[in-house]
């Protein structure tokens, strides 16, 4: 959508660059997980600093959430701060610096140890990596995640990242859940695309879309009584160019998931009232193609 609609204002220039963004903006999202599993390494690190300070005090009179050493030796983090494949792949990446944005980590940290949960964990007498890995998933659940100044860090560093935050968030937590002290990097990598076809999904339902537009667009003004295309709000259109584009050629795809996942996106990147309207131009190009026999689509119960 966002690589359409990035063509269809710029009149349809730069066509290669356009696309070469579209690859990175899905390529991204490894980079955004590996910036998220830098910052918990640096929670970790803030941790074991906080510690090692409280130790010195020379009044001993340092708050136990200061001077408890529990989270400063918390072995998944300890797992993940030692893995040389991990950090390679953090240290590899230039926009990874927290010397610079360490406010943020301050921030996290903060209300991290001012929490019920926090406080728990330091009290329990319980020690184990099932724990320590609770202790972190928590963190990521209900402090890093919903906070907001984070947010807007992540989209100033990548414009692509908040649209892909829920994704990243998912694959974080299933990490956090699933790993274990044998098999830490089983789940760290992963593939972006569950198989070719996926890839080839993404790459065919850009090119067909772009080169179908303007015949879209006449299909459209067909579907819209008493109103020019030009009319139109530009991110409406190019949502419905691509419902259009994937009903129409992607054989595999029942019509009741195209409809839905594009009217959701009308929702969340236009209007409520565009919702309506957009449901309301696929419903009568759908049942169109019905009456024609023209919607074919391969499978069992694909045409309901």
């Amino acid at each position: 959508m966002q690589y359409l609609y990035a063509i269809e204002i710029s009149d349809f220039e730069d066509t290669k660059e356009h696309h070469k963004n579209l690859l990175k903006g899905i390529e991204s999202i490894h980079d955004q997980f590996i910036l998220q599993i830098s910052f918990l390494i640096e929670i970790f690190y803030k941790s074991k600093s906080t510690y090692s300070i409280s130790q010195k005090n020379l009044f001993n009179d340092a708050s136990s959430k200061y001077s408890n050493e529990k989270m400063s030796n918390n072995k998944f983090l300890e797992l993940i701060s030692g893995n040389s494949r991990i950090t390679k792949l953090i240290n590899d990446r230039v926009f990874i610096n927290w010397e610079v944005d360490y406010k943020y980590v301050n921030i996290i940290y903060n209300e991290f140890i001012d929490s019920d949960f926090y406080n728990y964990y330091i009290k329990t007498e319980e020690n184990s990596f099932e724990l320590d890995k609770k202790i972190v998933r928590d963190l990521c659940r209900k402090i890093i995640i919903p906070n907001e100044s984070l947010q807007e860090f992540l989209e100033e560093k990548n414009i692509f990242w908040m649209d892909d935050y829920p994704l990243s968030n998912t694959m974080l937590i299933k990490f956090i859940k699933n790993c274990s002290a044998k098999n830490i990097e089983d789940y760290f990598y992963f593939d972006l695309y569950s198989n070719a076809s996926d890839k080839k999904y993404a790459n065919d339902l850009a090119n067909l879309s772009l080169r179908n537009f303007k015949e879209n667009n006449k299909l459209i003004n067909k579907y819209v009584s008493n109103w020019d295309v030009d009319r139109i709000a530009k991110i409406d259109l190019v949502i419905l160019n691509l419902a259009i584009t994937e009903i129409k050629d992607f054989k595999l795809i029942p019509v009741k998931v195209s409809l839905n996942e594009y009217i959701e996106i009308s929702k969340d990147y236009s209007s409520e009232k565009s919702s309506f309207f957009i449901n309301g131009v696929l419903d009568k190009f759908v049942k169109d193609l019905i009456e024609k026999k023209s919607l074919i689509k391969e499978g069992r119960g694909l045409r309901e």
